[in-house]
């Protein structure tokens, strides 16, 4: 008899993709999952998602950590986080390794360090303890950026001793995306002097030179040094660059080209995006049109790897199940298969929801097409999210003068024409809060108040994920 399970559960056993039979295309099939923008998930949530990885054949995991380990001389930074523990990860390594799957240690190494340089206690680590000018965002009260100096890289020495021996990969990924500072506060006299992208680099060596000693390979994001490439022959031929990009248009082509001339051909990774992030629903459609570039392109230009990335920029407000298509989609993707609507479909129905009724699917896909309905504000974001959050200053000014009545007056119908009984109660949630920004756009009178969503999503939150993070989420609603 088969055993009933809880709704989100995986049951990798019974479960065959239809891809089964092909030859992957990529010897590293990955999951980035951000457990740092407010979500931890719960070991069991983890250990779900590394059945439903297995059944899809991918073969690495990684959780991007900025601040939720739980480093013993480092509580500050952690003690409201919920972080994963040392036993914990040694657990959810042996798990992963018992279905196949290589769990990478992730730690960011030197952009997005905000989490420790807003505390004193780290702030002479900053390139700009005071705060700084973000290019998009305005003022930031708190660096984000390590000083690129020998007392950084020690701090970071520090940190992978501790973190490294949990793991048994022989593997890191370190980071290094968007130092955005870098050059505006206490290293703008070396960046005048030679260039960011060398100071950049330089530093970048010296975590490259210590992951070496501790006998591990370093991956990285690439995004800095696409910015100049004459410098990407320079990087040590054993580092392996990522890739990322998460737009329909993202400069695949040209940026694996350029790896692969650099001698780093069978190495590198492609990194699209699951798309469900700045999103109550996903949006899919983006999802699916860059999932299938990166695939092509990494494909064609003989990347070892794709790493498929989910993020929870700005609060991580995205339900859990907005994740399930596009993790479908790449790994079917990495198999050179391109799956029909329907097919995706029963895929996550009979993945994620074994034992529940049918339509789980439609309604998880029918959400996640909700976003290409209006047109989004800027990049990795949809008008709906950002109508939830946004002053009525810029609502009226940034964001309506994108779309029109009868856009929303179609997304609204839907959005109601997406059944939600019987079914996984996220789907409702994601219904909840797309409705309420579409009513906000629309100038209606909002149909709940507010305390009752946020106690919706806070029952939904507890699902998945720990405590640690949930009040900031709901402080940003």
């Amino acid at each position: 008899m088969k055993k009933s399970t809880p709704a989100g559960t995986a049951q990798s056993p019974d479960f065959t993709p239809s891809w089964s039979q092909v030859a992957p295309l990529f010897e590293r099939r990955g999951l980035m999952l951000d457990i740092s923008r407010n979500r931890v998930p719960t070991m069991e949530t983890l250990r779900r998602l590394i059945d439903a990885l297995a059944a899809l054949q991918y073969n690495e995991l990684q959780l991007y950590t900025e601040h939720t380990f739980a480093y013993t001389q480092h509580k500050t930074v952690w003690q409201h986080a919920s972080p994963m523990t040392a036993e914990e990860i040694r657990e959810i390594d042996r798990y992963c390794a018992e279905r196949g799957i290589e769990l990478v240690p992730n730690q960011n190494s030197f952009g997005h360090m905000e989490r420790w340089l807003r505390h004193e206690a780290y702030k002479p680590l900053a390139e700009c303890p005071d705060g700084f000018e973000h290019p998009w965002a305005g003022w930031r009260e708190f660096g984000s950026t390590l000083y690129p100096d020998a007392r950084s890289a020690d701090f970071m020495d520090d940190l992978y001793s501790e973190l490294l021996p949990n793991f048994t990969s022989r593997q890191i990924h370190i980071g290094g995306n968007e130092p955005w500072e870098l050059g505006k506060g206490r290293s703008a006299a070396r960046v005048a002097s030679e260039g960011k992208h060398r100071v950049y680099l330089d530093f970048m060596k010296q975590l490259f030179a210590l992951t070496a000693k501790h006998g591990h390979t370093p991956q990285f994001w690439s995004d800095i040094i696409m910015e100049r490439p004459d410098l990407v022959p320079e990087l040590p031929k054993d580092v392996i660059p990522v890739i990322w990009g998460y737009e329909a248009d993202s400069p695949f082509a040209e940026q694996c080209r350029i790896v692969a001339e650099a001698g780093f051909r069978n190495q590198f990774y492609v990194a699209p995006g699951a798309g469900n992030w700045n999103s109550f629903s996903g949006r899919l459609d983006v999802a699916e049109t860059n999932i299938q570039l990166a695939a092509q392109q990494g494909h064609a230009h003989g990347a070892r790897g794709l790493l498929l990335t989910t993020w929870g920029d700005n609060g991580h407000h995205q339900p859990w199940l907005t994740l399930y298509p596009a993790l479908v989609i790449a790994a079917a993707a990495t198999h050179g298969q391109e799956l029909e609507a329907s097919e995706l479909i029963e895929t996550i129905d009979k993945l994620f929801y074994p034992d529940q009724p049918a339509g789980h699917g439609a309604a998880i896909c029918a959400l996640g097409r909700i976003d290409h309905m209006l047109t989004s504000p800027s990049p990795n974001d949809s008008t709906l999210h950002s109508a939830f959050f946004a002053s009525d200053t810029k609502l009226a000014e940034s964001i309506l003068p994108h779309t029109s009545k009868d856009e929303l007056t179609q997304c609204a119908d839907a959005l109601n024409a997406i059944s939600t009984e019987g079914l996984d109660p996220e789907i409702e949630l994601s219904v909840r809060l797309n409705r309420a920004a579409l009513e906000r756009c629309l100038g209606e009178a909002p149909s709940e108040e507010r305390a009752s969503l946020l106690k919706n999503f806070t029952a939904q939150w507890r699902r998945h994920s720990r405590e640690g993070g949930l009040a900031e989420s709901l402080a940003r609603m």
